[in-house]
């Protein structure tokens, strides 16, 4: 018996939708995650597989969601952010990771075999600490691991501290978002080719999108670095 065999039976999961206990989201519950239809990353309607459309400029290449913010999938998100319960995530994350059956996620398996740098939104350093974890960096991790990609936290880092963006219009959250970002070089270990220091392509990983202002900063600094590429990913929306 590990030490999470342990922990889950001292502290039994229980789920957040119905109290059942065995897993945070029961397979009764679990139907209640529904499927969110896939926009432009840019003007935010819809679009085939999330691919930016072709009249519209930005620097993210594709969008790709799980599922729609409301219902047990808003209660999940929510406790982790402000109850700290960060051990839903690592749960919450393995869900749906699966895309081969999924037509609209067509694109996204394709950007997936270029073996992208998978690459969280950062918290400013005050807010981690008081947090005392990412949950972008938690699902991140997860997704990495599960599509044996390479993981760095540390390519983006956010220099300018900013409110909560709940409750601010498109604009005020435009504006809050700008020179928040900054980039460094990725350890040269993860590399074959030592010379090379910024990934040809990277998936960008959030909890939410809501106006994707601050993804979209994110993917204007990757691309200004010298990334080629840049698809985000998203658990809802």
């Amino acid at each position: 018996m590990n030490i999470s065999d342990i922990l889950d039976w001292i502290f039994p999961k229980k789920c957040v939708g119905c109290g059942k206990y065995g897993s945070y989201v029961c397979s009764d519950c679990e139907v209640g995650l529904w499927e969110e239809e896939q926009i432009c990353p840019t003007c935010g309607r819809n679009s085939r597989n999330g691919l930016r459309h072709k009249y519209c400029k930005g620097d993210l290449e594709g969008l790709t969601c799980l599922w729609t913010y409301e219902g047990i999938t808003r209660k999940l998100i929510t406790k982790t952010k402000y109850n700290f319960y960060f051990d839903y995530l690592r749960e919450f994350s393995i869900f749906n990771f699966q895309f081969s059956n999924n037509s609209q996620f067509f694109n996204f398996q394709k950007f997936l075999k270029t073996k992208p740098v998978v690459v969280p939104v950062p918290l400013h350093p005050k807010r981690l600490r008081e947090r005392g974890f990412n949950q972008a960096e938690i699902i991140a991790k997860s997704f990495a691991a599960r599509h044996s990609l390479a993981c760095n936290s540390h390519l983006l880092s956010r220099i300018k501290e900013t409110k909560p963006q709940v409750g601010r219009t498109r604009e005020e959250r435009l504006s809050a978002m700008s020179g928040a970002f900054t980039t460094s070089p990725l350890p040269l270990s993860l590399f074959k080719e030592r010379e090379i220091r910024t990934p040809s392509a990277v998936i960008l990983v959030d909890d939410v999108w809501t106006t994707g202002a601050t993804m979209r900063e994110c993917a204007r600094v990757l691309k200004k670095a010298g990334v080629k590429q840049v698809w985000g990913f998203v658990l809802a929306r």
